[in-house]
């Protein structure tokens, strides 16, 4: 019995070995590759199913989840790949990209609608007979350090000149860290850093193994991206849209504290406009247009003494669009304020968000100011 039962012991011994070692091989070999996947960058963003007459006219982003969260991709390179800037400058093109949020991408409207195609259906021209082409890249949630790293990224495309829609949101001091952007391309964000000195100093850089998470997630969105993208090729529909939305509240609170920041000062450290200086360097000598987007005022409502709208104390804005201002005249930027440009029925579902009427405004009341730029 004890011999029979010891050779059987003996006998699995060998198989027991045998898959040990082919597990540890199997580890090994994953070890290897994840190592290599981590030190390198799988160049995945590169690429895109849209041909040329296919690509978006805006950045993919998720407007109507879950249906289209496959949109939600925060590689730059893949944005901007499957984005119609990408494609060849056409002969005597004039380009002209437009930076800003949701409301200068369009949400809730067709791209036809949106700021960009307004502007190009005018088909304006420089004083030298050149055809002006407008390139949505605003991206949404407003974020001046989102907006650099577009920028950067589409100099590559050639572009002539910039229209910069900012707000408030744009240049708080939280935009400079906070955007869903900022950790999906950190190698970008550190790039930037080095060359404008624009994060706190207490910034905590993502660590090694935050970079590993960084990289799966971004290889997943990339793979589903571009395989979702097939669906809105095939329909000819780049993004869902819903049937209804919620109007803007009328009632507004008594509230004063915008952000954690309380009455009566606005400090200059506050807000980010040093970076909106770091834009003009990024754009090295290009005309830029900075734009003080719209937004709603209400008016004969309790509380509108206090408050222009449900984001904004009357303070806190008045005082940021007097810093702007003086930072526009130190600097010599061109600079429009047109915050109070739209009547309160050309907003949609928030106070920065316009309708196509709105929109239309806008890009009416752009022109004269682009046409002296593009023709000095």
């Amino acid at each position: 019995m004890f011999r029979a039962g010891k050779a059987c012991i003996i006998g699995r011994m060998p198989s027991d070995a045998i898959a040990w070692r082919v597990a540890g091989k199997g580890l090994s070999l994953f070890l290897l590759l994840e190592l290599i996947f981590v030190s390198s960058q799988p160049f995945l963003g590169g690429w895109t199913f849209y041909d040329a007459s296919q690509k978006r006219q805006r950045l993919a982003t998720s407007t109507h989840p879950p249906e289209d969260a496959a949109l939600e991709v925060g590689d730059l390179e893949t944005l901007l790949a499957s984005h119609i800037v990408s494609e060849p400058k056409a002969p005597r093109e004039f380009r002209v990209l437009i930076l800003g949020d949701s409301a200068t991408w369009g949400f809730l409207l067709e791209p036809h609608e949106s700021l960009s195609e307004q502007l190009n259906a005018m088909q304006l021209k420089t004083c030298g007979g050149q055809s002006l082409r407008f390139y949505n890249l605003s991206y949404p949630f407003a974020g001046v350090t989102k907006d650099l790293m577009i920028l950067d990224k589409a100099k590559r495309y050639q572009p002539d000149m910039l229209v910069w829609l900012v707000t408030l949101y744009t240049v708080m001091y939280k935009s400079r860290f906070i955007h869903w952007l900022i950790p999906q391309n950190p190698d970008e964000v550190e790039r930037l850093n080095a060359q404008f000195d624009f994060l706190p100093e207490n910034y905590e850089w993502p660590s090694r193994w935050d970079n590993v998470i960084y990289k799966h997630r971004r290889l997943r969105q990339i793979l589903r991206y571009q395989l979702a993208s097939l669906i809105p090729i095939a329909v000819g529909k780049e993004q869902f849209y819903p049937d209804a939305y919620e109007t803007i509240p009328t009632k507004l609170s008594p509230e004063l504290e915008f952000e954690g920041m309380a009455p009566p000062t606005l400090r200059p450290r506050q807000l980010a406009l040093d970076e909106v200086r770091d834009g003009h360097d990024l754009a090295a000598g290009l005309p830029i247009l900075v734009v003080n987007e719209p937004i709603l005022v209400v008016a004969d409502s309790p509380n509108s003494e206090v408050r222009y709208n449900g984001y904004y104390p009357r303070w806190v804005y008045d005082q940021y669009r007097q810093m702007l201002a003086a930072a526009a005249a130190q600097n010599r930027w061109d600079y429009m304020d047109l915050w109070d440009l739209a009547p309160a029925n050309e907003f949609t579902n928030t106070p920065l968000h316009l309708n196509a009427a709105g929109e239309a405004r806008l890009a009416e009341t752009l022109v004269p100011t682009i046409r002296r730029l593009t023709c000095p």
